[in-house]
C-alpha cells in the first residue's frame, strides 16, 4: 500500500495481479473515444484533469492492481515492460505508452524522468499488442523510472483525468464521498466510462449510470459485485470488483 490503511483490503496474490493487468478494458475504449471525437478533449486527454480528490485509499488500489506495492514495483516495473494482450509499451504506474499520444506522453513525464528517456519512448507511441513486446525489450536498457517519479505522474496527472472523465461521464458525483468516487474512479480506470454501451456485458454499467442519476447509490456496491460474472476464470478482476464495492460502502457509511 502507499497511503493510510485499507479497512476494505482483501488478499489478492501477485499471480492474480498479473493476469488481471492483462485485462485493458479501460485503455482500449478510451482509444476508441479518441478516434471517434478527435481528440476527446471532454476529458482533457493532455490537461491536468480533476481537482476534486478521491480517497487515499482509492488511489492505493489503482495502483495496487497495477504494480503491487512500491517493493514490487522497485523490482519488476523500473523499465519497459509489455502486459500481453493489447498492452502497448508500460512504464510506470500501468502507463500505457501505445495508447498516448506524443503530446501527452511529453505533458506527463517532462520534467518527472530525463528529457532524453521521453524522446526514446517515442519509439513506443501506438505501437499495440504482440508488436509492442520487441518494442519493450529494446528500450528497456535506455529506460530507468524510480517509483517516486512514477507515483508523482500518477498522482498528478494519470487520476486527475480519469477523476475528470467519471465527473463527465455520470451526474451526482459531487454528492459522494472521496472513497465512493475513488470507487467508481477504479473501476472506470479498469473498464473505461462505458456506462452508456449496450449489450449484456454492460448492463452493470448502464444500471450505475442509472443509479446516479437517481441517487440511488445504496445500490451501486451491488452492481460492481455484479460484474464479477464477467470474469469467472480471473480471481484478480473479482477481487477488484469486491474492493470496489466495499470502498464504495465505506465512503456511504462516512458521507
Amino acid at each position: 500500500m502507499t497511503g493510510s490503511e485499507d479497512s476494505t483490503a482483501m488478499h489478492v496474490d501477485e499471480a492474480q495481479l498479473e493476469a488481471a493487468r492483462q485485462d485493458r478494458e479501460g485503455l482500449i475504449w478510451f482509444d476508441e473515444m479518441v478516434a471517434q471525437s478527435n481528440g476527446l478533449e471532454t476529458t482533457q486527454l493532455t490537461g491536468p484533469g480533476s481537482n476534486t480528490p478521491i480517497g487515499q485509499n482509492a488511489f492505493d488500489l489503482i495502483v495496487e492492481f497495477e504494480v503491487s506495492s512500491a517493493q514490487v514495483y522497485e523490482r519488476k516495473y523500473r523499465s519497459t515492460i509489455w502486459p500481453q494482450g493489447e498492452s502497448g509499451v508500460t512504464i510506470g504506474i500501468g502507463y500505457d505508452v501505445g495508447y498516448a499520444s506524443k503530446s501527452q506522453l511529453h505533458f506527463d513525464w517532462d520534467g518527472a524522468i530525463p528529457a532524453a528517456m521521453v524522446v526514446v519512448l517515442e519509439k513506443a507511441l501506438g505501437v499495440k499488442a504482440a508488436a509492442a513486446a520487441a518494442i519493450a525489450r529494446s528500450l528497456a536498457p535506455s529506460v530507468d523510472i524510480s517509483f517516486d517519479a512514477a507515483i508523482g505522474v500518477h498522482r498528478t496527472k494519470v487520476v486527475p483525468r480519469w477523476v475528470a472523465l467519471v465527473e463527465g461521464s455520470l451526474e451526482n458525483t459531487h454528492l459522494l464521498s472521496p472513497d465512493s468516487l475513488g470507487a467508481l474512479v477504479s473501476l472506470t480506470y479498469n473498464r473505461g466510462a462505458s456506462f452508456p454501451k449496450p449489450g449484456d456485458r454492460y448492463a452493470e454499467m448502464r444500471n450505475i449510470k442509472s443509479d446516479m442519476a437517481n441517487r440511488a447509490f445504496g445500490r451501486i456496491p451491488g452492481e460492481l459485485r455484479s460484474m464479477k460474472r464477467l470474469w469467472p476464470t480471473v480471481p484478480g478482476l473479482q477481487a477488484r470488483r469486491e474492493r470496489e464495492a466495499r470502498l464504495f460502502e465505506a465512503g456511504l457509511a462516512t458521507a
